[in-house]
């Protein structure tokens, strides 16, 4: 893929002029037109542009972009090239790229903005999770979703809101707004949760238990309102859009920051977008800020959490790590390992390649076929057949369960909600 990425680049330097003056049909991107003059004549000759150069696709037209889309398409975007190559060659953030030129260039598929869309779109069908769920469960629906879309397999929605369930257990939610007014003696057991799109939406039941969990530890919770990360964007390739979303959120969690509050997220590809992504889209070296994976915020606080540890061990537990998580973050597993002996349980950390959900990728049904086969390279064989020993399989990523809930039949825990589990049971 990155000597495809090098033969494209340098046939297009090969023809700059053409690229640069505009006289034919060329890879102008979009995000360089002002958004301004977004309905100007320019604008609208692009766009039809675009349609000619994909109706000439269709007809047999050849273009050597394509051969790099195809290529390009079969990514997992499971960032193992940037752990395991020697120049740290990292093609999920060319494949972003490419993909924001190509599609200035060709008509995207539907597919592609309803996926880019999805953190918006799951934030509106969850104030209606029921009858939104009874519709994407409809035969009808399922395949014309599969056949005509191009998704299978959509996750259902949380018949319950996060902010429901907290209010469900604690009876009461400490509001954000007044964070200003908050005494320094408070502030050092203070924590803001982050919410993102997949586990508020589609596994509440998790944020709901960390927030538990957070509490029960003696922390006075915070729970942020949720605001789009845009992590589908980047994936998809909306890199202007990704951008504004990118700029938004930094300015929001920098005035979040200036409480020296910890923040902390849940699913790892969305925390460590903030980490890389982030920082390349704007440019920059560091945010001036920096939100915690649970594990790491968890493991800082280990003086004051000694009190919850058992006296034995109770459970074996075994952990299948988040692709992403053990590259952007490579102390993550051990950290989860050393979070579980601090609370005196046993974590073994199991090796296990990409489960072959990676974000998206495997509720494209062109991938149906190319997903399966990488679950069953690794994971298959690392999840027990007899159900009793289920629940001792422990998976950080919310794609990696939604995996394992399409093959196995079940939704492994998170390590977070066996913590909660085995704390309970103590106190």
């Amino acid at each position: 893929r990155a000597n495809l990425i090098r033969e494209w680049l340098r046939i297009i330097s090969l023809n700059a002029e053409e690229f640069i003056s505009n006289k034919k049909m060329v890879l102008t991107p979009f995000s360089k037109v002002s958004e301004k003059n977004c309905f100007s004549f320019e604008n609208f000759k692009l766009f039809l542009k675009r349609i000619l150069n994909t109706i000439r696709r269709f007809q047999g037209a050849y273009d050597f972009s394509d051969e790099v889309y195809k290529s390009m398409n079969g990514c997992l975007i499971c960032k193992a090239c940037v752990s395991q190559c020697p120049v740290h060659v990292n093609i999920p953030d060319l494949r972003s790229k490419f993909l924001n030129v190509y599609h200035s260039r060709y008509l995207r598929p539907i597919k592609d903005y309803l996926i880019g869309s999805s953190e918006n779109f799951g934030r509106f069908f969850s104030n209606f999770p029921r009858l939104v769920n009874i519709f994407i469960e409809m035969p009808l629906c399922v395949n014309f979703i599969e056949k005509k879309i191009g998704l299978k397999d959509l996750p259902l929605l949380s018949p319950e809101s996060v902010n429901e369930g907290v209010l469900r257990t604690l009876y009461t939610k400490n509001d954000i707004n007044k964070l200003s007014s908050l005494p320094s003696k408070k502030v050092e057991k203070s924590i803001i949760l982050l919410q993102d799109a997949f586990t508020s939406f589609y596994e509440s039941q998790l944020v709901i238990e960390f927030h538990e969990l957070l509490c029960k530890l003696g922390f006075t919770v915070y729970l942020a309102p949720f605001n789009p990360n845009g992590k589908p964007l980047h994936v998809k390739g909306f890199l202007k859009e990704f951008r504004i979303v990118a700029e938004k959120n930094v300015k929001w969690l920098s005035n979040l920051s200036n409480y020296e509050i910890p923040m902390v997220g849940i699913d790892p590809s969305i925390v460590l977008t903030y980490r890389d992504e982030y920082l390349k889209i704007l440019g920059k070296d560091h945010l001036g800020f920096k939100v915690f994976l649970p594990q790491e915020f968890l493991l800082s606080k280990s003086s004051n959490l000694s009190n919850y540890a058992l006296s034995k061990k109770l459970h074996e537990y075994k952990l299948l790590g988040h692709c992403i998580e053990k590259v952007d973050s490579q102390l993550s597993q051990r950290q989860w390992k050393d979070l579980f002996r601090l609370f005196g349980l046993s974590l073994n950390l199991l090796e296990v390649g990409c489960c072959g959900m990676a974000g998206t990728f495997g509720h494209e049904t062109e991938h149906f076929e190319d997903s399966l086969g990488v679950y069953n390279l690794s994971w298959k064989n690392n999840i027990p057949k007899n159900h009793f020993l289920r629940d001792k399989i422990l998976v950080t990523g919310f794609s990696c369960r939604s995996q394992v809930k399409r093959f196995e039949g079940f939704r492994p825990l998170h390590p977070l909600q066996a913590l909660l589990r085995d704390i309970d049971f103590v106190n």
